[in-house]
């Protein structure tokens, strides 16, 4: 695996930190570190603390993904369209983070009222978490670092295949639902109600799914085919 997926995460660590230092003397001491449903806030805390914590989980997440798929035989020599999805899923949160940050929660910090954008964020959860996800997850091959991971999909070749496919289409099509409900539906409960469904609900569809893709009579197991090799 190459270190790329870090040094991105890194690059985007560090944009955010001078991001923020621009915005410093703006923001009022403590400041929110949580959120109610409404916007508002809910929990508060020391500026430095709210300032670097998700910089340094942009940095701190990818890199323990990547020292897991650097020792995963499966992925470790990848090349092609799977070796990018595979970096691609690595610094996903640090994307995700990245954007949460600069767009989201520094605005709030320098906001009189200190609140986010619940819209913003779930548009955001939409589109990287879901329709960016779903996009890579096709590509990747079977390995126990980035994925669908389930005990049916790491045990099954077949079950890993089908649940990463039909992701590819499942979580772009509930991703888009998701993005158009972002700026439509009341904020509030309403909001909170559809996200949870159609952002945790189509990954535990997935879940499901790859229990019934599982186990053909046709189909060896992971732990089969490594025995065989091993042999």
């Amino acid at each position: 695996m190459a270190a790329h997926p870090v040094a991105f995460a890194f690059l985007l660590a560090v944009v955010s930190v001078f991001h923020g230092f621009f915005k410093w003397h703006d923001a009022p001491d403590p400041v929110p570190v949580w959120w109610k449903i409404d916007g508002l806030p809910a929990y508060y805390l020391p500026r430095w603390f709210g300032f670097l914590l998700l910089p340094v989980l942009t940095v701190v997440i990818p890199y323990i993904l990547h020292v897991f798929a650097y020792y995963d035989r499966n992925i470790k020599d990848l090349s092609g369209e799977p070796k990018h999805a595979v970096a691609h899923l690595i610094s996903l949160p640090a994307l995700f983070l990245f954007v949460v940050h600069n767009f989201v929660i520094l605005d709030a910090f320098v906001s009189q009222t200190g609140a986010i954008s619940p819209r913003f964020l779930v548009a955001t959860v939409a589109l990287w978490l879901m329709i960016w996800a779903g996009y890579n997850f096709q590509y990747i091959p079977q390995n126990y670092s980035v994925g669908i991971l389930t005990p049916w999909t790491l045990r099954s070749q077949q079950s890993w295949t089908k649940t990463h496919e039909h992701s590819a289409w499942i979580l772009v099509i509930f991703g888009l639902a998701l993005l158009i409900c972002a700026f439509f539906v009341p904020i509030g409960v309403p909001l909170l109600v559809v996200t949870l469904v159609l952002w945790l609900g189509s990954y535990l569809y997935l879940v499901i799914y790859s229990l019934f893709t599982f186990g053909s009579g046709s189909e060896t197991s992971r732990e089969t085919t490594e025995r065989l090799l091993e042999a």
